[in-house]
């Protein structure tokens, strides 16, 4: 459903990433049209001085709506929600936006730590392996969390072990877990019944992440789910590709640094 009038609404995002997934999926759900300007993580675009003048974390995605830069994917979610209502993103029972909120909050403090681990090893580690220690500790000093550095010294020096990611990913095999039970208490189609909700949107990068990673492994109901997701227009405009894909699209479509 296209939306008149709208605000310019720039996202500075990378295709691979699971949280500027979660918000152009959302972008599609609610047709909104908006500039997108892919950044490149693997040259530290998103640890640029002007990019932190815009999201002090470093972190992507974030969205520009008329000069005003709106950071965290689950804020930037719910702002889309509450600035163009339709279609409704969140249930209409006060408990149960209570639990989306919960359950999106669970996805960001368990699911995306743990899907770092495979992932960075995928993309992050062929490139830091390759600093001298002095390039290191430069491209360090850059990246404002102590959480990030952590990481990136980790792919440089001291990349996770198979036992770290294969635990990484029984934490994933859970949240699908979780899934399967929302969806028996709701009676489906989606996490909350019938409408589709941010529960859905923030659940699916981590779902399909679990799914390359461990093909075949849903459950009836989480199957049925996950192809309902995949069929629904949005996820054709939000252009969600396989992370390797994605990962080499980052790379090749990455916008020019700013003079």
């Amino acid at each position: 459903m296209a939306v008149s009038s709208q605000p310019s609404l720039t996202l500075y995002h990378a295709w691979s990433s699971s949280a500027s997934r979660k918000v152009r999926l959302c972008l599609a759900e609610k047709g909104l049209a908006y500039e997108g300007k892919v950044l490149s993580l693997g040259r530290f675009q998103h640890h640029s001085t002007w990019y932190k003048e815009l999201n002090p974390s470093g972190i992507v995605p974030c969205l520009i709506v008329d000069g005003l830069a709106l950071v965290e994917s689950n804020l930037i979610d719910e702002y889309l929600d509450e600035a163009f209502p339709e279609p409704a993103l969140m249930p209409d029972d006060p408990a149960a936006r209570h639990e989306v909120r919960r359950w999106s909050k669970y996805v960001d403090d368990v699911c995306l730590p743990a899907v770092q681990k495979p992932n960075w090893t995928r993309s992050m580690r062929p490139i830091a392996k390759q600093w001298s220690d002095a390039e290191l500790e430069q491209r360090l000093a850059a990246i404002p969390t102590q959480e990030r550095r952590d990481l990136w010294r980790r792919m440089a020096r001291d990349p996770f072990s198979e036992a770290e990611i294969d635990a990484a990913l029984d934490i994933l095999e859970d949240m699908t877990r979780q899934i399967e039970a929302y969806l028996e208490n709701s009676g489906g189609p989606w996490l909350f019944g019938q409408r589709l909700t941010l529960a859905d949107l923030h659940a699916a990068p981590y779902v399909i992440r679990f799914e390359e990673e461990r093909p075949g492994r849903l459950r009836p109901l989480t199957a049925r789910w996950w192809d309902a997701l995949k069929a629904r227009p949005s996820w054709l405009t939000a252009e969600i590709g396989s992370y390797d894909d994605d990962g080499a699209r980052t790379a090749a479509e990455a916008m020019e640094d700013p003079a």
